[in-house]
């Protein structure tokens, strides 16, 4: 049996916990919360991370809907020279959670629905977790600091690129003839 895998930042909701009124929570993620969060997503740090999420049940009390606004602001490595680079994050969150025998009946998929909703697993849903999976999806793949320069070859100056290196079999050619 496999070891069980532990959100590092973890706020879960009892599904039974709360009727048809909309519950308003909001989370903040602790100092090692954030720090094992940036291990986990290969950051510098987070300096701060917070929710505003609403839960409420939907379709008759079946499906659960947590929506709300998620604020980060992060530290990442410049793909180029290293040095720090701040991200600040401000993005929607909208998910949907059901009973888990619905979420795996839906399985024709268009472009023009909204996904299937996740499973509610035990009766509970993992607010944090949930915070954590939207970070990650808006991070910066490729952050770059302002004044970072990728080195190459050709620089876009207005004119036509100059031939700066011969022909390989050109530089051969020129040794056979001095080995002559």
């Amino acid at each position: 049996m496999g070891a069980e895998i532990v959100p590092e930042f973890s706020k879960v909701l009892r599904v039974d916990a709360f009727n048809d009124t909309a519950k308003q929570l909001r989370l903040e993620a602790g100092e090692l919360e954030r720090a094992a969060l940036a291990r986990r997503f290969d950051l510098l740090s987070i300096d701060s991370l917070t929710a505003d999420l609403t839960a409420e049940r939907i379709k008759g009390g079946d499906l659960v809907r947590v929506r709300g606004r998620l604020t980060a602001t992060i530290v990442l490595a410049c793909v180029v020279t290293g040095e720090p680079v701040a991200q600040s994050i401000d993005e929607v969150v909208d998910e949907r959670f059901g009973p888990p025998g619905e979420a795996e009946t839906e399985v024709a998929f268009s472009f023009d629905e909204e996904d299937p909703p996740e499973p509610i697993i035990d009766n509970e849903i993992d607010l944090g977790e949930i915070v954590a999976q939207n970070l990650g999806v808006v991070i910066d793949p490729y952050p770059r600091a302002p004044e970072a320069k990728v080195p190459c070859q050709y620089q876009d100056d207005g004119e036509e690129p100059q031939e700066t290196s011969k022909n390989p079999f050109e530089s051969l050619a020129a040794l056979k003839k001095t080995g002559d």
